[in-house]
């Protein structure tokens, strides 16, 4: 039986998985045959340092790092076998350092339009010059105001949430906390050629936050790499969160 850690994308939390927890938890008969397993095992959201649960703390002071452990250690708490490790957006660099890092690798590591720069290279140098600006100005105003990096509401409507119902979109905006700033300007330690499992690259075809072509040229950095396509923006979570979860259980 397989189990799945999600790991969210920056300002993110356990809460952006909920309908993709659901897809791959549910029977497959309803009423459900009692004798009959479920292909997914158990299904752990987890809420990375600074975010969801934990964001009472400082997020843009966390580290990579702090990530990184948090992943491998919610592995090892969990006691989760036989793995497929999730990394949505910004998180798709901390867990293919997570996978390097393991001490038994995942089964299957699974990038959802994940961020992954060049070697080191910071995080952000694998988004488009657009996001890079925006970013810097936000930074700026944020700094200049003494306040958490936080993205405005046009960013989330149009660039993260484009396509999804408008209703929807008021409803997932309040759960959007600050940005963890430090660990977007890191740099990855790693060639991704290291990595001691397969790979599987979801590149989002409508995904405004980092173009399908960027998504296409992060997925060559992998050897062998396996690339599905879903027509959807960048919460694909809350757009399309059947047709991810039944690329998810490909791997069960």
């Amino acid at each position: 039986m397989t189990d799945y850690l999600l790991v969210h994308g920056a300002g993110q939390g356990a809460w952006s998985w909920g309908s993709v927890w659901g897809y791959l938890t549910a029977p497959e008969e309803h009423p459900p045959t009692l004798h009959k397993l479920r292909r997914a095992n158990r299904v752990h959201p987890l809420d990375l340092p600074g975010h969801g649960a934990d964001a009472g703390g400082d997020t843009a002071a966390v580290r990579q790092e702090e990530c990184v452990q948090a992943i491998i250690r919610a592995v090892e708490r969990e006691n989760l076998k036989d793995l497929v490790l999730v990394g949505h957006g910004f998180s798709g660099s901390l867990v293919v350092q997570a996978a390097s890092e393991m001490a038994v690798p995942p089964k299957r590591v699974v990038l959802v339009a994940g961020i992954v720069p060049a070697p080191q290279r910071p995080l952000l140098s694998a988004c488009s010059s657009r996001t890079r600006t925006a970013f810097r100005m936000l930074s700026l105003l944020s700094s200049m105001s003494r306040q958490d990096l936080r993205l405005p509401s046009y960013v989330i409507n149009e660039y993260l949430c484009n396509g999804i119902d408008s209703m929807e979109v008021v409803q997932m905006m309040g759960f959007f906390g600050p940005m963890p700033t430090r660990v977007l300007k890191s740099k990855l330690p790693m060639e991704t050629s290291e990595l001691p499992c397969p790979v599987t690259y979801v590149v989002l075809t409508q995904d405004k936050m980092i173009a399908p072509d960027a998504q296409g040229r992060i997925a060559e950095r992998f050897d062998g790499v396996e690339t599905v396509e879903i027509e959807s923006c960048h919460q694909v979570m809350a757009q399309h969160p059947k047709e991810l979860a039944e690329v998810l259980l490909r791997y069960a």
